[in-house]
């Protein structure tokens, strides 16, 4: 029974991970290829390409974390912290709380897999 609840557990959170990383792609290739017709647009200054190789960190970990959960989920939850020291405005969105949090439901995934097979 355990398991059969873990294994839900781990693909409600895969799925949780899928639909935030091909919503962050949407968002990305919308702002990259089709970007808002503006007269003041400017090139992305040095904190923002910062801002988006933590980002593109933080998704990598939480695709990688299907695999290897513990290792990833720390690797994702690193780089959003890092992401907030770069730019405390990130707090301000709270959509961008589902990524952390994903990743903390992979770190529990992981202690609580660990405890049922031991």
């Amino acid at each position: 029974m355990k398991n059969k609840l873990i294994k839900n557990f781990r693909w409600l959170i895969r799925l949780l991970s899928g639909i935030l990383i091909l919503f962050i792609l949407f968002m990305f290739i919308g702002e990259t290829f089709f970007p808002p017709e503006s007269l003041n647009s400017n090139p992305p200054n040095t904190d923002a390409i910062a801002q988006l190789l933590v980002f593109g960190i933080v998704m990598i970990g939480l695709a990688i974390a299907w695999k290897l959960e513990l290792t990833r989920g720390l690797v994702a939850l690193s780089a959003y912290a890092l992401l907030v020291i770069i730019n405390t405005n990130a707090l301000q969105f709270p959509l961008l709380l589902f990524y952390p949090v994903t990743a903390l439901l992979f770190i529990v995934l992981w202690a609580v897999s660990r405890n049922v097979i031991e």
